[in-house]
């Protein structure tokens, strides 16, 4: 075979291997922006395995209840409220584990569970949080429908799912929500349950005029003066338990 004709079977391979290389990149591409589920999260930005989403579960929990017996160094005073533990616990529980990232912690609960590393989350980056409804759509951070820093009220609407009234429905890692017909400013209040009847929570005040992070039973809450705060099916102002959408699943849910 003469090496102009070898070199012009060689270069038409190799031509047909790189172009059949884009066409299926092509194809994949668009894949990466579905929602399926039409949750407002992409795919490829959530968890498809019971194991990564149980490990998600339960790193969030742990940095959230970490919180009341020490606050990381790396919790700035600004995002120190009840929505910001629930972003913060989030985003840590999606860093990667490193030498480095436990030293922000004085304490940390054990935790008998793989690591999480998928901080910032494929396709959505840093913007972590939903603002608006809808099924996700590429331009959704650009438009600022996902954003980094977000309040209770949308955490709740858009960030995470309902699961229902009643402790039966929760497992550790699951989220609370109540609303104050009466509070000053925000009247979302956000809780973080541990599991066997125990939440953590930030009292919402900012620092410098007393705000902290509290350890309680529900069954405390619910001996509370003021019975807005009481995690009561007959309560109209408890919201309910949720979860976050990333790791929602039928399978996860208590019968």
């Amino acid at each position: 075979m003469k090496p102009w004709v070898r070199g012009l079977l060689v270069g038409g391979v190799l031509g047909f291997l790189i172009l059949g290389s884009v066409h299926a990149a092509l194809a994949q591409e668009p894949r990466n922006w579905i929602d399926h589920d039409l949750d407002g999260y992409p795919d490829i930005a959530e968890f498809h395995s019971a194991a990564q989403r149980e490990a998600f579960l339960h790193w969030f929990a742990a940095v959230a209840e970490a919180q009341f017996t020490a606050l990381s160094s790396t919790w700035k005073p600004a995002d120190q409220d009840c929505a910001g533990l629930l972003r913060f616990a989030f985003v840590q529980a999606l860093k990667p584990k490193t030498q480095a990232w436990f030293k922000q912690f004085a304490y940390l609960p054990a935790i008998n569970t793989p690591p999480q590393s998928a901080y910032p989350l494929p396709r959505i980056g840093r913007s972590v949080f939903r603002v608006a409804p809808g099924a996700y759509r590429p331009d959704d951070v650009q438009e600022g429908r996902l954003v980094g820093r977000t309040s209770a009220m949308y955490l709740m609407r858009y960030s995470s799912e309902f699961l229902g009234r009643t402790e039966d429905r929760a497992r550790r890692g699951d989220l609370l929500f109540f609303i104050h017909p009466l509070a000053r400013g925000s009247a979302y209040h956000s809780m973080v349950y541990l599991g066997s009847g125990r939440v953590v929570y930030h009292t919402g005040y900012a620092p410098q005029e007393g705000g902290e992070v509290r350890l309680v039973t529900l069954q405390t809450l619910n001996k509370h003066p003021q019975k807005y705060w009481h995690p009561r099916p007959d309560n109209p102002y408890f919201l309910g338990f949720y979860r976050w959408k990333i790791v929602s699943n039928q399978s996860l849910r208590a019968p």
